[in-house]
């Protein structure tokens, strides 16, 4: 052959190349989290695990991601691309459909209000799919053209749920802030997960605690309780609930920085001291026949911590629901639960049924 039919060869085997490099870009997409053709660009901007308001699964091979895709209308027509109906993931040739029941406004987990996209235009939709971890998916993205003649054609991108796996790891991470809040501002136990994962003005939270505990027994007493009194009695019930108090907690709801920490506790109800407190009242005044109000206070006193231990723990009747907000890699905690009931109430008081 001679030279013209070499450089002939070569120049058909340039543009071949530079055909497969330059296609429409719907292969492409298959093979990397962007990709775009005529009608669309997108990509995969985040992903991470969440907790959606069902709890974390206990299958460790699945879980819940949300993935955030940014896309961009590349038509010469406005489309429309719901995050209802036009987002689908694949597995292999199953196809897997958006559960609405997984979006969550607890967590500003939600569907958005339109899907319509402006010529040229730009957004961010959110898609939330149940998935095997470590597994590979394609998401499917189906516009459709406000121009009925324009063909519609769908862009997968790829999801490698593996890049995404140190965030199922976290999932646990509320409920063990939770849990280290209450060791800590109630019960002054040890937990080390405290310092790292919780922020709080702790003194004051501890401070706050211990006057909810004085509004609450000083009513027992006719002496007024020095400060000393009310020191020595509130150690002692802090120490027989930090003994006896159970509180198990789970992560109910978890994404974008908020999570809701659902709680089962079984604590000491404190205003069953009034009737123990009466009892060695009673019992001061038969056993004496003296009627001196400081004479019983005193006695009361000394008893105090017997009173504490007779009291039987009651549980919750209920799932006690607590929010919780992420900012700079630690945890704040409202110190009211979802129906307005302060922490103090119901970690100090043992309100909870």
């Amino acid at each position: 052959m001679g030279k013209q039919g070499n450089r002939f060869l070569i120049l058909l085997g340039l543009i071949f190349v530079l055909g497969a490099c330059t296609g429409t870009g719907e292969k492409a997409s298959t093979d990397k989290n962007q990709g775009k053709n005529k009608q669309l660009e997108a990509s995969i901007e985040d992903a991470s695990y969440i907790v959606p308001d069902l709890g974390v699964t206990e299958n460790q091979e699945q879980g819940v991601i949300a993935v955030k895709l940014k896309v961009k209308n590349l038509s010469d027509s406005p489309i429309l691309l719901s995050e209802y109906d036009g987002v689908k993931l694949y597995d292999g040739d199953q196809q897997i459909n958006i559960k609405p029941e997984l979006y969550n406004r607890k967590v500003d987990l939600n569907i958005g209000s339109s899907g319509n996209l402006g010529v040229g235009k730009a957004k961010s939709l959110l898609a939330i799919f149940e998935v095997e971890k470590d597994k590979e998916y394609e998401i499917g993205l189906s516009p459709i053209s406000s121009n009925f003649e324009e063909n519609n054609d769908e862009l997968t991108l790829k999801l490698d749920t593996k890049k995404y796996a140190d965030s199922y790891e976290t999932l646990q991470d509320p409920a063990k802030a939770f849990t280290a809040y209450i060791d800590q501002i109630y019960y002054e136990k040890e937990n080390s997960d405290y310092e790292q994962f919780v922020s709080a003005d702790k003194p004051a939270m501890q401070e706050e605690a211990k006057n909810t505990f004085k509004s609450e027994v000083k009513e027992l007493f006719k002496k007024d309780l020095t400060d000393e009194d009310i020191d020595k009695l509130y150690i002692s019930y802090r120490d027989i609930l930090a003994e006896k108090a159970v509180v198990t907690t789970s992560t109910a709801a978890y994404a974008n920085d908020k999570a809701i920490v659902a709680l089962d506790v079984k604590t000491l109800p404190l205003q069953e001291l009034y009737q123990e407190v009466y009892k060695y009242q009673k019992e001061f005044r038969d056993k004496t026949g003296s009627y001196d109000e400081k004479a019983i206070d005193e006695y009361v006193l000394s008893k105090f911590d017997r009173i504490l231990d007779s009291i039987e723990l009651k549980s919750s009747s209920r799932k006690i629901e607590v929010s919780l907000v992420k900012k700079d890699g630690k945890w704040t905690i409202d110190p009211v639960n979802k129906y307005g009931e302060s922490l103090d109430k119901i970690f100090v008081k043992g309100s909870i049924y």
